[in-house]
């Protein structure tokens, strides 16, 4: 259970944190956040979080100066006194406080939220599983590259999903595949690895950048370049990567039986690959 929380220069109780009603991050998801695994009571590929939060608040011009020597004692800090062995550190940062108006009045001081929370993650070992997926419209809005708490639309897809027993859900736009509610989407075909370009239409995702220099120091085929729906489905292998979910296999899309429903040996391999990395 997590016992502390961070918030503005204090550490408080869980059950004593707040915040403020005109919070703009509150009020109009006007924030940023990062979600950084810990395995073994370790930070887990800090400095690719760090650099993504640095350009989420480049993007939205936060008054706000990323100092990740500061941050990282404060995870440490928290995974200590939380207890934490397995799960992760939520920080989110928002514009600040400031009277209900949609237009924001520059230099406001921002809030910074950090806590811990337990978590269990699809480890390569004899419990590994592949999990069911939907296909989804995608109707984010139009910066999705920028890590924001604006995830309405997330939310919604996410728990279609749920609604339909599945553990993910594939985004689509005009028949081509961006990426999941939560995480990025790769295919197999042909023993190629085919992932969508990290551009404005998705999230860099940080898992999604370390297996792309582990799949070339592997000697593996990386194509980056939109796929179909009917790729996706027609695909050897499906998986998904985020911080939460590692190296995911996907055995299903709506009713489509991936690899007869099989974890292929391609996405096992970089499972344990990743997994042994890691660690």
């Amino acid at each position: 259970m997590t016992t502390y929380v961070y918030i503005n220069n204090k550490y408080v109780k869980f059950k004593d944190a707040k915040i403020h009603i005109e919070d703009r991050g509150f009020q109009f998801s006007d924030s940023v956040y990062e979600v950084i695994k810990v395995l073994n009571s370790k930070l887990i590929d800090l400095d690719f979080h760090i650099n993504r939060l640095k350009y989420s608040i480049k993007e939205l011009n936060f008054n706000y100066k990323v100092n990740q020597t500061s941050l990282t004692k404060i995870f440490i800090n928290l995974v200590n006194k939380n207890k934490l062995k397995n799960g992760i550190i939520y920080l989110q940062i928002t514009r600040g406080i400031q009277s209900r108006e949609h237009a924001y009045k520059k230099n406001l001081k921002p809030n910074i939220i950090i806590y811990t929370a337990k978590k269990k993650f699809n480890l390569p070992n004899k419990n590994y599983k592949g999990y069911k997926a939907i296909t989804y419209p995608d109707i984010r809005w139009g910066r999705p590259d920028i890590k924001t708490t604006s995830l309405l639309a997330n939310i919604l897809a996410a728990t279609e999903a749920s609604n339909q027993g599945a553990y993910e859900t594939i985004l689509f736009k005009k028949k081509k595949v961006t990426e999941a509610a939560h995480s990025n989407v790769w295919i197999v075909k042909d023993k190629k690895i085919i992932t969508h370009p990290a551009n404005k239409e998705i999230l860099k995702g940080v898992t999604r950048t370390v297996l792309k220099n582990m799949i070339k120091s592997l000697n593996l085929k990386l194509i980056e370049r939109e796929f179909s729906i009917n790729e996706l489905l027609k695909a050897e292998e499906v998986f998904i990567t985020s911080s939460g979910s590692l190296v995911t296999p996907i055995t299903q899309v709506d009713k489509i039986k991936i690899n007869k429903g099989k974890i292929g040996t391609i996405t096992k391999s970089l499972a344990l690959n990743l997994y042994k990395a890691i660690i």
